[in-house]
Parts: C-alpha cells; sequence; structure tokens
C-alpha cells in the first residue's frame, strides 16, 4: 500500500501524559494491505480515507489515508494536498471520512475548512511530508471514531509497527474497498541506507558498474523506513498519509505516516519511507492544539 516517491497518486502546548485519552481500540487483533489482513470493526477508529476532487461536484478523485488527532484535526500527508502540478488541491473538493472499514458503506463526509503544512515541504524527495487538515465541524467520538496518541519521547523503542489503509493490496493489484493493516519491521537508517544503496545497483547497472561515480540517495532526517524483509508487506499505493502505529502500554502511537518509496510495494528488499511525527510536534501542537502527546 505504499505511495512511491517516483510515482506519486495523488513545554509543547498540548495536553500532558497523565491526562491522556487517546489510542484506545476496542479490539485488536495481530495478524498480519500488502500481505496483510482486513481490520475488524473498532480496531483503528482514527483511521480517515480522505478524497480529493478534480473540481467541487466532480466524480473524479484521488485517495489518501490520514488520522484523527483530536475531534476537529486530522493528519495526512503533505504530497496528498498538492495534485501532480504541486498545486495546492481545492479545500472545497476535499472530502474526509471517518469511521469506515467498508468504502462500499460510507457514512457523511466532513468537510475541510484549512490546509497546514511545512513551508520547507519538498515534492521531490518528500522531504517534510506532512499536514494537518482542519475540519469545518468537530466531531463527536465515539465506538468507531476517536483519536490516536503522539509520542512525546523521542526515544525509538519499536522493532515492529503496523500500519493500514485502504490502498493497493499489491504493485499490480487495485485499491481495497475495505480497511487493511500489516506488520512491518522498523528498521534503522544505516541498514535502511545499505537496502537503498542495493536497491540502486540492481536496477540501475551504470551505478552497478561504477558506484563511486554516482551520488546513491539516503534515507532523510525527516524519514523512517519500515517493510516486512521476509514478505514484503508494507503500505502501497493509495495508502499516503496514514498512520504507522506503535502499540505500548495498551494504548497506540502515531509514530509515522506512510510517505513514499523508491519501488512499488511488495518487495522485502526495498523498504517503504515514513515521516517521522515527533519531527513536527510544533507544527501539530499549533494548528490542532488538543492533540495529545503522551509517553510510551
Amino acid at each position: 500500500m505504499l505511495f512511491t516517491i517516483l510515482i506519486v497518486i495523488y513545554s509543547i502546548s498540548s495536553i500532558n501524559c497523565e491526562r491522556c485519552d487517546c489510542g484506545y481500540s476496542e479490539s485488536y487483533v495481530g495478524s498480519r494491505i500488502y500481505g496483510g489482513s482486513a481490520v475488524t470493526s473498532y480496531e483503528y477508529p482514527w483511521m480517515a480515507h480522505l478524497r480529493f476532487f478534480e473540481k467541487p461536484g466532480g466524480d473524479r478523485f484521488g485517495l489518501c489515508g490520514g488520522f484523527l488527532v483530536d475531534s476537529k484535526h486530522v493528519v495526512t500527508a503533505a504530497h496528498c494536498i498538492h495534485d501532480g502540478n504541486q498545486k495546492l488541491r481545492s479545500i472545497e473538493a476535499t472530502e474526509v471520512y471517518l469511521g469506515v472499514r467498508d468504502l462500499t458503506n460510507l457514512n457523511t463526509a466532513h468537510k475541510v475548512a484549512k490546509f497546514f503544512y511545512p513551508t520547507t515541504y519538498k515534492r521531490r524527495n518528500l522531504l517534510n511530508d506532512i499536514a494537518v487538515l482542519e475540519l469545518a465541524e468537530p466531531v463527536n467520538f465515539t465506538r468507531t471514531v476517536s483519536p490516536i496518541c503522539l509520542p512525546k519521547s523521542d526515544d525509538e523503542p519499536y522493532k515492529v509497527l503496523q500500519v493500514a489503509g485502504f490502498g493497493r493490496l499489491g504493485a499490480n493489484s487495485n485499491p481495497s474497498k475495505v480497511l487493511m493493516h500489516v506488520q512491518v519491521e522498523y528498521i534503522k537508517d544505516n541498514k535502511c541506507n545499505q537496502m537503498i544503496k542495493d536497491y540502486f545497483m540492481r536496477t540501475n547497472p551504470n551505478i552497478a558498474q561504477s558506484p563511486k561515480d554516482y551520488d546513491v540517495p539516503k534515507v532523510h532526517e525527516t524519514h523512517m523506513c519500515c517493510v516486512d524483509t521476509k514478505t514484503g508487506g508494507d503500505a502501497c499505493r493509495g495508502d499516503s498519509g496514514g498512520a504507522l502505529m506503535y502499540k505500548s502500554g495498551g494504548r497506540y502511537f502515531a509514530v509515522g505516516l506512510v510517505s513514499g518509496a523508491f519501488d512499488e510495494c511488495d518487495d522485502p528488499r526495498t523498504p517503504g519511507f515514513y515521516t517521522i511525527v515527533r519531527k513536527f510536534r510544533g507544527l501539530i501542537s499549533r494548528t490542532a492544539k488538543n492533540a495529545q502527546f503522551c509517553n510510551y
């Protein structure tokens, strides 16, 4: 389920840890998107399904994921709110769906009032690829709609994470009609950089013959890498903006969001890139003042 880099679709002022009431899932199935399984009814109540129409009232739209962080704000990827010409999409033509696990049974769309994203966002390499959508009206929290926690700590205690979305089920598959999830491995930067180098060596004979003559890119400071190195399970095209989740102490944290990759999904040798949420605590706390930053 990954949106690829080369192939694109379309004191913090937060509630402190003692008052955190977020990230709770009514049911959790630790099953293993590409290589994933369908989600049970109330498993990820913060998941958002976003539709960006070409024009208000139109029928053609791009798909992305996102996640609810308070009653009025959804976090997604900055590339989701820009079209292929790097033009900001129409707020009036944007729809947000919450509490949905089956796209054949959509509920009422939520309208968007504002987009926020870093002025330092770069489309070319997806640097600072994050955005906050302010809803026109607040939502009521229910069993199927509630916010996820955000990490207060800079620690990285995780080895295995979860990602969910409605994206493709494989490189050559159609998007899923039901919310899917998959388990992925957190890959540290040094190993990720080697995997990136290996990818370019495999796909470019000139680099393989003269590696010293080429400047192979490395994972940048606002991205983290994940993939299931055995099955290739990962996010895929259409999952962009969805939460990369870590479960600790009975609650879920959005430690990252789906950003991109150099290749299509389903290759265990090629990691996906996820924007590191904690790098943007300032942006989120300024725009979504009731988002909850908690300790693991």
